[in-house]
């Protein structure tokens, strides 16, 4: 028992548990304690101009907020643009650029 508390400090101070139990239990989906970021651009094939927004709370959300800026856009099947919803910002590099946990369509 003592060396399974030492295996579980040592993973709460070296490791990542919130991460890996997200990983484990919600690899395609926020937490409960992770929001969702989402991006849409309107030309597939220029994805230097996007929309965003964030602090959704699934992964659903994002695809019903991203459907609906293409339909705004007269894209309503979202043919010419794209999409895709970062779940769970884990940083935010130099440049703006975001890292998240994990993306989905």
């Amino acid at each position: 028992m003592p060396l399974l508390l030492l295996a579980l400090a040592l993973w709460w101070i070296f490791g990542s548990p919130a991460k890996t139990v997200a990983n484990w239990f919600w690899p395609s989906d926020a937490a409960p304690w992770e929001t969702v970021d989402a991006f849409y651009y309107p030309h597939r094939a220029d994805l230097a101009e996007s929309v965003s927004k964030s602090g959704l709370e699934s992964v659903e959300a994002c695809r019903v907020w991203a459907s609906n800026e293409a339909a705004m856009r007269h894209d309503p099947g979202i043919i010419r643009g794209d999409f895709e919803c970062g779940i769970g910002k884990l940083e935010v590099m130099s440049g703006g650029l975001n890292v998240y946990r994990a993306t989905a369509r």
